[in-house]
């Protein structure tokens, strides 16, 4: 990936991130499956059950607010690739292999840790639809630094 957008500091980042949000969905399929004798333990993590969608898509926001920042920074090294002589339509292919590859090894961790622990594979399947998602709309962002 020599002639790549991202830096090892950054597919780490980004692995992070996408890490983050699809663990806190298998967080809440851990907490459902937990049988507590605590009441008050009972009821504050219920509190956080009941609004699993709305915590993950908070968090999904997060991780594409720092997607587009992330490629935001790369404004300029777009431009100066572009005066060397790479195609734009080079830098948007390898872009989205890239960010579609880093996605799918993430998920693919997460399908495996959960068949290792019994969890329901579909839980995380809409955050992937809503990751490719932005990756292919931020991938058409990435002509629009050819002219700087």
């Amino acid at each position: 990936m020599g002639r790549s957008l991202f830096r090892f500091v950054d597919r780490l980042e980004l692995c992070i991130t996408y890490l983050f949000c699809f663990s806190l969905n298998l967080i809440f399929d851990y907490v459902k499956t937990l049988s507590l004798d605590s009441y008050i333990l009972k009821a504050f993590l219920e509190s956080f059950v009941d609004h699993q969608t709305l915590i993950n898509l908070l968090f999904t926001f997060i991780v594409v607010v720092f997607h587009y920042q992330m490629l935001h920074r790369k404004k300029t090294e777009i431009y100066c690739r572009i005066l060397v002589g790479d195609i734009l339509f080079n830098i948007t292919i390898r872009y989205t292999l890239e960010c579609l590859t880093i996605l799918g090894l993430v998920y693919l961790l997460l399908i495996v840790i959960n068949v290792y622990l019994n969890f329901n594979l579909t839980s995380n399947l809409y955050l992937v639809c809503i990751f490719v998602i932005y990756i292919l709309i931020s991938a058409s962002q990435v002509g629009k630094y050819e002219k700087f």
